[in-house]
């Protein structure tokens, strides 16, 4: 299954900066922003040589599919993605999703 989100707002706030998120939720952020943004973007919207994430988790990947790439790479027509299987930072609070 998908991981799922915790994040929790006062009512009527309109900055991020009010709200807070769970532990995972923030720890997938970090390893987000450490190890993919340089090539995804920072709301990972995509660039010139990686896909934007957003658009293909909604329309074409499921959750197996991108925890496959994750896991083992990907080479496509934008270029090519490493594989994390062995970058613990990035795997290793995911044995659950694994």
């Amino acid at each position: 299954p998908p991981p799922t989100f915790d994040v929790s707002c006062p009512d009527g706030a309109t900055q991020a900066e009010k709200c807070q998120v769970g532990k995972d939720t923030y720890v997938g952020w970090r390893s987000f922003h450490t190890h993919c943004f340089q090539c995804h973007g920072g709301n990972a919207q995509g660039s010139t040589f990686a896909p934007n994430l957003m658009e293909r988790v909604k329309a074409h990947v499921d959750w197996p599919r991108f925890s496959y790439v994750l896991q083992h790479g990907y080479r496509g027509t934008m270029g090519a993605m490493p594989t994390f299987a062995k970058n613990n930072a990035v795997l290793k609070d995911k044995s659950p999703l694994y």
